[in-house]
């Protein structure tokens, strides 16, 4: 009995992280599968939410103008 025991642990260990790691595979596989890229209606559609929700602002050029102005870093104090 000692003799399979000992002969047969690494495959109690390697069995479960094999299996593990073709959970993981396969879940970040599916994720990625999930990013496909949105049709020209449903596009505009999550377009036209974020700038209702205030997320985009209507004005971007305005809003490019008014980031770089605030960009700028203060004069160091002097003693």
């Amino acid at each position: 009995m000692k003799k399979t025991i000992l002969m047969y642990w690494p495959l109690a260990v390697i069995l479960p992280l094999a299996a593990a790691a073709y959970i993981h595979a396969c879940s970040e596989a599916a994720s990625r599968a999930s990013q496909a890229p949105l049709a020209a209606g449903q596009l505009t559609a999550e377009l036209a939410r974020t700038v209702s929700y205030g997320l985009v602002d209507d004005n971007a050029g305005a809003a490019t103008k008014n980031m770089r102005a605030t960009a700028s870093l203060p004069a160091p104090p002097t003693f």
